[in-house]
């Protein structure tokens, strides 16, 4: 595949994992409202699915644990686990569109930090009037969202973390792209879920998820996982595992902030 290929493939592969994933993980919390430890699942299939296969089948091949690779990766991954907290703590408070309108407006912040911190340029005056337009248009559904007359500023606290912690991994995930090593595709996957599942219990533990758990396994038993819970899990580890390899495939393609519009 020449790059021009690869850029196109990679682009449309992540578009289509970071929008499904964002509307299956919505289905799985109304049926299975434990976010930390839906996210913690499907970080370990996705450890699962790379050892097996390098393991078991030999298809692919892994890096090598190494600390100087460790210590980047764990400072995106603190950041990453925060992230995807607030991202499913908005979707347990907010509807799915407010969530992408927040999404919407990363990209205004990364610019920014793509020329502070990776050496770009500032975006062109036509790059400036789109970017706007997504921020004009993010204002504008805020003033008729429901939820925020509702609730005021309260209501868009989780998406506002979520703003910005997302801002901040686009920006330093490109950074390690360029200054991390790494030899095979499955290695940024390896490194951010393998970091990643910790963080998710101790959020899980935080808020009290596993004693949710107990009481709702103490009320129904086995009943309280439907087949629609369980098909929506499995395809939530799918789509999540798509994602990670999609997400750095494109990621070291293209300048954070183009990721990050591709991302919305």
């Amino acid at each position: 595949m020449n790059e021009k290929n690869e850029v196109i493939t990679s682009i449309l592969a992540y578009s289509f994992c970071s929008g499904s994933l964002v509307l299956i993980n919505k289905l799985i919390l109304h049926e299975l409202p434990y976010p930390s430890l839906v996210i913690t699942f499907q970080l370990w299939a996705a450890i699962f699915f790379i050892y097996s296969l390098h393991y078991c089948c030999g298809i692919i091949d892994i890096d090598a644990i190494k600390w100087n690779a460790v210590r980047p990766y764990l400072m995106y991954t603190v950041a990453f686990s925060l992230g995807v907290l607030c991202n499913m703590k908005s979707l347990s408070v907010s509807n799915v569109e407010t969530i992408i309108v927040f999404r919407a407006l990363a990209p205004l912040l990364v610019s920014v930090l793509d020329v502070a911190f990776l050496g770009r340029d500032w975006p062109s005056f036509r790059s400036w009037m789109a970017l706007s337009l997504i921020a004009f248009g993010a204002f504008g559904y805020a003033a008729s969202d429901e939820q925020f007359e509702s609730q005021g500023l309260m209501a868009y606290f989780w998406p506002t973390m979520y703003l910005f912690l997302i801002s901040f991994e686009m920006a330093y995930g490109k950074n390690i792209v360029k200054s991390v090593d790494l030899k095979t595709r499955s290695g940024p996957v390896q490194y951010t879920n393998m970091l990643g599942w910790p963080p998710m219990l101790l959020f899980a533990h935080g808020g009290g998820e596993f004693q949710l758990v107990h009481e709702k396994w103490v009320e129904d038993g086995p009943a309280m996982f439907t087949s629609s819970s369980l098909a929506l899990l499995c395809l939530g580890c799918v789509v999540g595992t798509g994602i990670g390899y999609s997400g750095w495939w494109c990621r070291s393609k293209v300048s954070a902030t183009s990721y990050t519009i591709i991302g919305v």
